[in-house]
């Protein structure tokens, strides 16, 4: 029987009860009871009710909405302007956004919902919107054995620096669907304490130009390198990148370490950046031409470090616990790196100002619109009009 023959049932039965007698009334408790199983209080409940049983379900009230749907459309706008973040980082860069924000419908009281918003709250909203993302990955790594990997160590992890200055270090593929030819690479660099993430586009993965790379961002750092930790290809042990940094380039060598053979998650810190700071941007297509060298280090080295490093909150791991065949992961509070190294103690107050006056002109908004108008540019040149090169086509 469906619900509106139930409703129709007991509306005529109802109508029914009213008329009736003691004894029918009886009669008509018993029949309810037995045709719809229901307890007797609960046929009474439904006999004795003021007015007729409804047939149609009504229109429920849904209780309060704690924040308007103005607060929400924004959010969304917002998730989009500021890059697709998560949830938990969105939630903890909202406040250095916000001021920032300009809307023909922002006002006050939507900043003010913004603000209150719970991480919970944020990742409901943003439910439908995350479900017509999706993430891809490609690597072009080839491992070569060479008279290096007896010298370079494998690093030890157990032990995770608490100073600025130790760096991970790895190449992101532009080569499409084909690793064959020459084309365009990317050596990401990233601090394994505070997150701060450097990258610099370089034209074949020759030990030269990884060695050039390595030294100019270098020069960007806010802090001194103290150690360098690669993977195993041969893009990195090689008489360039090892001789320069590690044994008589320097005055003083550079600690260098490797991870294991074939283990990627040796290097989780800067590939986790890969993605976030490279694909991005440039997405998967293959770039091949001179010039897109060059319009890529042009945003790498202004606009997309300082959006990345200074506005974009990153989640640490603090933890981990093996509790039998589970193991449980507390992470901390989202910060950005720039937040990150004021507040490290290795830092000096010399570093510590230049960092300062490099973050207070500085305008989030401002950044991603320099950042789209950078991203037409290179899809002008590349001549994909119809191509969507990263999240930043959207």
């Amino acid at each position: 029987m469906s619900i509106t023959a139930i409703r129709e049932y007991i509306a005529l039965l109802w109508e029914k009860y009213q008329e009736a007698k003691k004894v029918g009334k009886i009669e008509i408790l018993d029949e309810l009871c037995r045709n719809l199983n229901i307890h007797r209080k609960s046929a009474t409940r439904l006999m004795t009710a003021k007015s007729s049983p409804a047939l149609k379900r009504g229109q429920g009230s849904g209780g309060r909405q704690k924040y308007s749907q103005a607060a929400k459309n924004e959010l969304k706008t917002l998730w989009r302007e500021m890059g697709y973040l998560g949830a938990v980082r969105l939630k903890a860069a909202l406040p250095d956004w916000l001021p920032f924000y300009e809307g023909p419908t922002v006002n006050d009281t939507i900043k003010s919902e913004l603000l209150l918003m719970s991480v919970a709250t944020i990742e409901r909203t943003l439910k439908d919107s995350k479900a017509d993302l999706n993430r891809r990955l490609n690597t072009g790594t080839r491992r070569e054995k060479t008279k290096h990997e007896t010298v370079v160590p494998i690093k030890n992890f157990t032990e995770i620096p608490k100073e600025p200055g130790h760096c991970e270090v790895d190449c992101v593929a532009h080569c499409g669907g084909s690793i064959s030819g020459t084309f365009i690479w990317t050596v990401t660099l990233t601090d394994m304490d505070s997150g701060w993430t450097e990258c610099e586009a370089i034209w074949g993965k020759s030990g030269f130009a990884v060695r050039h790379a390595l030294m100019e961002i270098e020069k960007r750092l806010p802090f001194k390198i103290k150690g360098l930790y690669f993977d195993n290809g041969c893009e990195f042990l090689n008489d360039e990148v090892i001789d320069t940094f590690a044994l008589a380039g320097r005055e003083i060598p550079l600690k260098v370490f490797r991870g294991r053979p074939y283990k990627k998650n040796d290097q989780p810190y800067v590939e986790q950046k890969n993605y976030t700071h490279v694909r991005q941007f440039f997405g998967y297509e293959r770039l091949d031409w001179k010039l897109a060298q060059q319009l890529m280090n042009s945003v790498y080295r202004g606009l997309w470090r300082q959006l990345q490093n200074h506005f974009y909150p990153q989640i640490k791991l603090v933890e981990k616990i093996r509790c039998g065949a589970k193991i449980k992961r507390k992470v901390g509070q989202p910060k950005t790196p720039y937040a990150r190294l004021m507040e490290n103690p290795f830092m000096t107050e010399e570093q510590k100002n230049v960092l300062r006056a490099e973050h207070k002109p500085l305008n989030p908004f401002a950044l991603r619109k320099y950042l789209r108008k950078k991203l037409r540019d290179f899809r002008l040149y590349a001549g994909k009009d119809k191509v969507e090169l990263g999240r930043y086509a959207v």
